[in-house]
């Protein structure tokens, strides 16, 4: 029962995270992308590394799919919870 709970609980979380980032939910994907670009330009400071004070190629539409990705296993991790969660 334990274990179903845990499920479901990550099951949320990632159907929660899954469609922040899939539906750009308050500008989640855009922000994601932004912050990864300020990582890699602080991360070329640090290293001298040229080649990482170029943008990244990875724009929204990276973390987009990924939600993409998240959002429909998070619905099963969640529903699997459950079943264990009833049957238990």
């Amino acid at each position: 029962m334990g274990v179903g709970i845990l499920l479901m609980v990550c099951g949320a979380a990632g159907v929660g995270w899954g469609a922040m980032y899939l539906f750009d939910v308050r500008g989640a994907a855009d922000k994601a992308a932004a912050r990864r670009n300020a990582v890699r330009a602080v991360t070329a400071a640090r290293t001298l590394d040229l080649g990482l004070a170029q943008p990244s190629r990875l724009g929204a539409s990276f973390f987009r799919a990924i939600g993409g990705v998240v959002l429909p296993c998070g619905l099963v991790l969640g529903l699997i919870g459950l079943a264990l969660t009833l049957t238990g």
